[in-house]
């Protein structure tokens, strides 16, 4: 286990892992699913809470019920590594609120964004935008998507913290 985790124990991780399935449960529910009484499963929920293992709850909108927005992924490349390029970057995309989710990577680009945009002609204004803004940009690659395969639907914690991997079998 790494040493971040290794401060939680078995029932702390079983809390993280019952409610990124399931946020809306009470904290009753919450103690028969981990086998605690409901006053020491709200210590420790209030403890992970604070301590910021738990990052808060939210609903997940089925956005294609509600509206039909272009959904876009882009790879954004810059001309420079600068670090000041970087910041100026990420501070132009999270202000923009269309953009869902960015990432800076390794690799062929530097940025992948995922856009949601009533249309088209919103997505491209918003990149020529920053193009315009960030003439750091050098590329941007449009991947439009055109369905959604499969949903986040909470880490793997059981996998990601296994201390012994098999190779080779």
């Amino acid at each position: 286990m790494n040493t971040a985790a290794s401060t939680l124990d078995r029932l702390d991780l079983k809390i993280l892992q019952t409610l990124q399935h399931d946020g809306r449960m009470t904290n009753k529910e919450l103690a028969d699913k981990v086998n605690l009484s409901a006053s020491a499963c709200h210590q420790r929920l209030q403890k992970l809470l604070d301590d910021e293992w738990l990052m808060g709850f939210s609903g997940s909108v089925n956005i294609e019920r509600l509206c039909a927005p272009v959904q876009c992924i882009s790879t954004i490349s810059l001309g420079t590594h600068a670090p000041d390029a970087f910041r100026f970057l990420e501070k132009r995309v999270d202000a923009m609120p269309e953009a869902l989710e960015a990432f800076t990577v390794s690799g062929g680009c530097d940025f992948i964004v995922r856009f949601a945009c009533t249309h088209m002609t919103r997505y491209m204004a918003l990149t020529n935008n920053l193009i315009q803004e960030c003439p750091e940009i050098s590329n941007i690659v449009t991947h439009v998507i055109m369905k959604h395969s499969k949903r986040f639907s909470g880490y793997p914690i059981s996998e990601l913290l296994k201390t012994q991997h098999v190779h080779g079998q």
